[in-house]
């Protein structure tokens, strides 16, 4: 296990996050792994790195605290960050990945190499439509048909993405068109010359485009981006009732925490997650509208009774502020809430503030648990343009004005990151664990946010805190999240795209694309 934190060696999205006020994603599928290899390598230079990333951050907090805000010079500054990724089918047209395993356990010495190599992840490996379609949680009518698999023999048309991110957006715009020219042009011309090849290394079958939104909020108008966990030897430590900062194995490979046993040259890197959600705003604004007269102690509340009933379900104020530290108030004129991490829940044996099905309880338990064993760090960001007025006035979102997020995480595991945060936790009407007794049997109820229902299971609901024990007050839930699909990819550091995966392919004996 590695102990020291090698930044010039970790893509800075990762940590400590790329600046994206604007962000491309540009999906790409490889057509000539070799001739692939070569621009790939070429490419390193212009991934952002944390260090980097850090050195930004930490120039962008100085200047904070030396200028007032419509002062400060940096403002226009170009800061644009890439980093890429590759799904298992990436590494595989690479010769770095194996989708067959019998393939290769026939022959001793391929066994011994794919022992060696190999980077382990069963979900990573079947990629997140046959995780989620086949396991029932995804319905395939909904998604977009760039994350479905494609022609008679159902290939995955998504080999990695690139990210491009920046606070201009014109800026962004320009590394945008200079990525495409770098993998589409001939490869035979020199390096200040663009032609468009006609049979290029790469194709591009999605792009999508994100903005962060006024304030740092959501479509439905949260606060993003909140209580992001701290990583032991880079992030300050917590304090008071924040939650522990968690060991660097659980983000990064190879580190104390991780525990998936990786071989040396996934150290540095992190599993990342696409989830492409489409947020119904009209529909979510109309449901707060139609049920605040089942929303207990709305009455007495300080704020309107439509953004109480929003902050039980995501267990903040929209402007931050924690349900646990301010139940009835949103505190809108104490800055020192808004965004604040200083609560644990406690005490955990009463249901009288934050309902226990909450968005912020369900993903992230805190006192519920005692302690982060399900730890992702969260770099999305929203898509679409504001709710139109004729949208407004029909309650109902149009086809032709599409709005969500486009979640982003990283873990050092999938399967104990995001798939047990969303399945295991989310989507578990008992979760958190023993609370029956103060919520009813009903248990604390679905994740009203990104909670979803399998066939079998019993319709969506969640219980609020009404001042019995056990609680009374349930609320039935609409569906306001379309998930329209997504991958899942692994993000190398800087060493493994310089040397390890622009090498020679893995298993020479089994290439088949050239």
């Amino acid at each position: 296990m590695t102990s020291l934190i090698r930044k010039a060696n970790i893509q800075g999205d990762i940590w400590p996050g790329l600046p994206k006020r604007f962000q491309t994603f540009l999906f790409f599928r490889i057509r000539k792994p070799e001739q692939f290899k070569v621009q790939l390598k070429a490419f390193v230079p212009e991934i952002t790195t944390a260090e980097t990333a850090a050195a930004w951050r930490d120039a962008k907090r100085r200047e904070k605290e030396l200028y007032p805000k419509d002062l400060r010079p940096s403002n226009l500054l170009p800061k644009t960050g890439v980093n890429i990724s590759f799904s298992s089918t990436g590494l595989a047209a690479l010769g770095k990945f194996v989708l067959d395993e019998k393939n290769v356990k026939k022959d001793k010495q391929m066994a011994a190499r794919f022992k060696q190599l190999q980077l382990r992840g069963g979900l990573f490996s079947i990629g997140m439509y046959t995780d989620l379609v086949y396991e029932g949680w995804d319905d395939p009518r909904d998604l977009r048909e760039a994350y479905k698999p494609y022609g008679e023999n159902k290939e995955r048309l998504i080999d990695g993405v690139i990210l491009v991110t920046s606070n201009i957006e014109q800026d962004m715009v320009e590394k945008v068109n200079r990525v495409k020219e770098h993998f589409l042009k001939e490869s035979d011309i020199d390096e200040d010359t663009y032609v468009l090849s006609n049979d290029p290394v790469v194709e591009f079958p999605l792009v999508r485009v994100g903005s962060t939104r006024p304030g740092g909020k959501e479509h439905f108008g949260f606060k993003d981006g909140i209580s992001q966990p701290k990583i032991e030897g880079l992030d300050d430590l917590p304090k008071d009732k924040e939650p522990k900062a968690v060991k660097p194995g659980m983000i990064f490979s190879g580190y104390e925490g991780d525990e998936m046993g990786q071989p040396d040259w996934a150290t540095d890197g992190s599993f990342m997650v696409i989830r492409d959600l489409q947020q119904l705003v009209p529909e979510f604004d109309k449901f707060l509208e139609d049920n605040t007269h089942k929303t207990p102690f709305a009455a007495s509340s300080k704020c309107d009774p439509k953004e109480k009933l929003a902050a039980y379900l995501m267990g903040r104020w929209k402007n931050g502020t924690p349900v646990d530290m301010s139940p009835h108030d949103d505190k809108e004129g104490e800055c020192e809430y808004h965004g604040s991490n200083n609560f644990d829940f406690h005490p955990i044996d009463k249901h009288d503030k934050c309902p226990f099905g909450a968005h912020i309880r369900k993903m992230r338990p805190r006192g519920d648990l005692n302690h982060d064993h399900a730890v992702i760090i969260r770099r999305g960001i929203s898509y679409g343009s504001d709710v139109t007025p004729e949208e407004q006035a029909a309650r109902k979102s149009s086809d032709q004005h599409e709005r969500g997020l486009i979640f982003v995480c990283y873990q050092s595991d999938i399967r104990m990151g995001y798939s047990f945060l969303t399945t295991r936790w989310a989507s578990n009407n008992h979760f958190p664990d023993k609370k029956t007794k103060y919520v009813g049997e009903h248990g604390p109820g679905l994740d009203a946010v990104v909670g979803q229902r399998l066939s079998h299971h019993p319709p969506r609901s969640l219980g609020l805190p009404d001042g019995n024990e056990p609680s009374e007050s349930r609320i039935e839930l609409d569906n306001w999240v379309i998930h329209r699909g997504g991958e899942y990819f692994f993000s190398p550091s800087i060493k493994a795209l310089q040397e390890y995966l622009t090498g020679p392919h893995d298993y020479p004996e089994l290439q088949k694309r050239t």
